[in-house]
């Protein structure tokens, strides 16, 4: 068995490009080892895959030297085209002997889904390892794919970065390969500083071992702990806790080749700026990591991650500090020319920014989202109106002060820490950084109400409003994360158990965008009314709810998210037991009987005294029986007792089928059976569409 190592040496990638390189250079090189036949599975092969800011690489052991031979069928024409009816060959076979260079004898006829035909089995031997590996290499690089890629010289291949050199060993030769004229070679590269001539290897452990003595960490989880250990040490000689950010800790790993972390300190007097400023500051400008006491209290310090190794890192802190030290000066000037007006006064700054060309300003979003907000609060909450009002509207005036502009991930923050400095209500100001929750699929919601109304009231007011404009997201692109936004709105409504009609809401919503839309309100409301019923269909089967039953669910309704989330695990617990699938099956024949005679369904309830047969009055006394608590029950929510309870219904509606003829030829008698029918469906009707099952 061999070894294959193979190495893309670039310029420095950005960081956030060689976890996902990594991991590609990993699933496709397996996939390419396999489907070559150079090994059995990724676990044989053994395959791992490393990577730094200037290199990825593959190393596979355990593989073949050569491809094992494979048999394909080769097919000719079909049985009926290849013998006539004396038995002799046509043109046809003998066309595909010739064709194929075999003897007639020794083809056969090989079935298959469209019948028998003539044909053979070819067996086509394997190729050498080093004959299938060239192009195979090429292949993976060509297949690697990043968030942005870039063309370099007159070179139309496209790549993260300019490539400067390919290690391709297998079992220790060369494999020959060219990219951009850049060949194939036994020689990589230490760090770039400290180490930047050319290092020959001969194989995987040669590498690893090579490239660690020339300061390359290239095994990323390696080159983590190493980063994580220098932090720490560097986080004790500071004197302080390390403020827990993993995230910053892998990136600092993914922007050097060997971490050597050093702490450097500041003025206090820039601890007067907000903590959340002054941690962005050194976190996104810097990459810097914060330090705080054993209060939780920040502290003047801080912990850079280099990728160099000084001889003083005493210098190196200097250096660090001069550069935060003018990052915080710029903080606290922003912060002193904010601050001379109150957060209340930058609202009408937002006129003059526009939120889209064809939906008015800043501004006047602000105005929509208040009295959408307002409209919520009184239905939600009515104790907190006023609070909602002045929470919606400030949310949005950071977004015109100094130091949004220069830390704009700080939107809300920014606003709430004005907020609370001029003496807003606390829960007004504490809105006002909580409405932008949640900001992802699994992040945290807000704590308080006021967020939440004026974050549903946001969110509903830019989906409308873009869907209205031509704006609604196209296949893969999402360009204003209205999916997301969609997302967020029914986390609120179920999570937080708000229980409001979506119609009506977006209705509220349609109005206060009156005269600014290309669509008429209905065609808007139902296209959004469509979005949310497929964002709703993913959450529930995250919920663990099977498609039929999500689709079931959203067609009998999803005016309330909450109670159709909840109704479709209810159904989707008892979906598969034993005793429901009768009754699921008798409900689908109802409605299916129903939907097919729709025009002569009577709106009147059944009149007993049409009523002939045993089995439709026994059904008619099944309804009456269930009917007042199975519609308590379910107006309480709690349908999983109601489902118990109209499972009463069972043998009622199995005997009516098994002795009643629905669609009997007396019109009179037809209209009442079918009214009855009509009257069971009604009870089901509000939890689910039945017809959409798969039993």
């Amino acid at each position: 068995m061999a070894e294959l190592l193979f190495e893309i040496g670039c310029e420095e990638m950005p960081a956030r490009f060689v976890a996902p390189g990594i991991e590609q250079m990993a699933a496709l090189g397996a996939e390419m080892l396999v489907r070559e036949g150079l090994c059995a599975s990724p676990d044989a092969a053994q395959v791992k895959a490393f990577g730094a800011p200037r290199r990825l690489a593959l190393w596979a052991r355990n593989l073949a030297t050569i491809q094992p031979d494979r048999q394909e069928q080769v097919l000719g024409p079909p049985k009926a085209n290849a013998y006539d009816q004396n038995g002799e060959p046509t043109k046809a076979a003998l066309g595909f002997a010739k064709s194929q260079g075999v003897e007639l004898t020794s083809l056969t006829f090989i079935d298959t889904d469209k019948g028998p035909r003539l044909g053979y089995v070819k067996t086509i031997a394997g190729r050498p390892a080093m004959a299938v590996l060239p192009e195979l290499l090429v292949k993976l690089v060509e297949s690697l794919h990043f968030a942005k890629s870039m063309r370099w010289g007159s070179e139309k291949f496209r790549f993260a970065r300019p490539i400067h050199w390919f290690v391709a060993l297998f079992d220790g030769q060369v494999v020959p390969l060219e990219i951009t004229g850049v060949k194939s070679g036994d020689q990589t590269r230490g760090h770039r500083f400290m180490a930047p001539q050319a290092i020959q290897v001969r194989g995987g452990e040669d590498y690893l071992a090579k490239l660690r003595q020339a300061h390359v960490l290239v095994d990323r989880p390696e080159r983590i702990e190493a980063t994580r250990q220098q932090v720490a040490q560097a986080a004790a000689q500071a004197g302080g806790r390390l403020l827990a950010d993993e995230a910053l800790l892998l990136e600092n790993a993914d922007l050097v080749e060997q971490p050597t972390a050093c702490w450097g300190s500041f003025d206090k007097q820039f601890l007067e700026v907000p903590r959340e400023v002054v941690i962005t500051a050194m976190r996104e400008h810097q990459r810097y990591h914060s330090l705080e006491d054993d209060q939780g209290r920040l502290l003047p310090a801080f912990i850079a991650v280099n990728n160099t190794t000084p001889r003083d890192l005493a210098v190196v802190a200097n250096g660090h500090q001069r550069v935060l030290r003018a990052r915080l000066a710029d903080a606290r000037f922003f912060l002193d020319e904010d601050r001379k007006r109150p957060l209340a006064d930058y609202l009408g700054d937002l006129q003059n920014v526009t939120y889209h060309a064809k939906l008015g300003s800043s501004f006047d979003k602000v105005q929509r989202v208040i009295d959408l907000a307002v409209w919520l609060a009184q239905r939600l909450a009515p104790e907190l109106v006023e609070p909602t009002r002045r929470a919606a509207q400030l949310a949005k005036c950071d977004l015109v002060t100094g130091m949004v502009g220069e830390f704009p991930s700080l939107q809300g923050v920014i606003g709430a820490e004005y907020a609370r400095r001029d003496g807003e209500d606390p829960q007004v100001a504490t809105a006002i950084a909580e409405h932008y929750q949640p900001v992802g699929a699994d992040a945290p919601l807000p704590k308080g109400m006021i967020g939440a109304l004026v974050g549903l009231a946001d969110r509903i007011d830019t989906i409308c409003g873009l869907f209205g404009v031509g704006e609604a997201p196209t296949g893969a692109a999402d360009p204003y994360a209205l999916r997301r936004a969609a997302i967020a709105v029914l986390r609120l409504l179920m999570e937080k158990n708000l229980t409001i009609s979506l119609s009506q809401t977006l209705a509220q919503a349609l109005a206060g965008l009156a005269g600014r839309l290309s669509a008429a309100d209905q065609t808007v409301a139902d296209e959004v009314t469509k979005f949310f019923a497929a964002r709703l269909a993913g959450l529930m089967a995250e919920a663990g709810a099977p498609t039929d039953v999500a689709q079931a669910v959203l067609a009998a309704g999803l005016d309330d998210p909450g109670a159709a989330m909840a109704r479709a695990k209810a159904l989707a617990a008892v979906k598969d037991s034993p005793d429901f699938a009768p009754l699921a099956a008798g409900m689908k024949r109802v409605m299916n009987i129903l939907k097919k005679e729709a025009a002569q369904v009577p709106s009147h309830a059944p009149d007993p005294a049409l009523m002939t047969i045993e089995a439709e009055r026994q059904l008619r006394q099944a309804v009456l029986a269930v009917a007042d608590e199975a519609q308590a029950l379910f107006a309480s929510g709690d349908y999983a007792q109601f489902l118990r309870r109209l499972s009463e219904l069972k043998g009622p509606i199995d005997a009516f089928f098994d002795g009643v003829l629905v669609m009997d030829n007396d019109q009179a008698v037809r209209q009442n059976r079918l009214a009855l029918l009509e009257s069971v469906a009604r009870l089901f009707r509000g939890l689910a569409e039945f017809t959409y099952l798969q039993l």
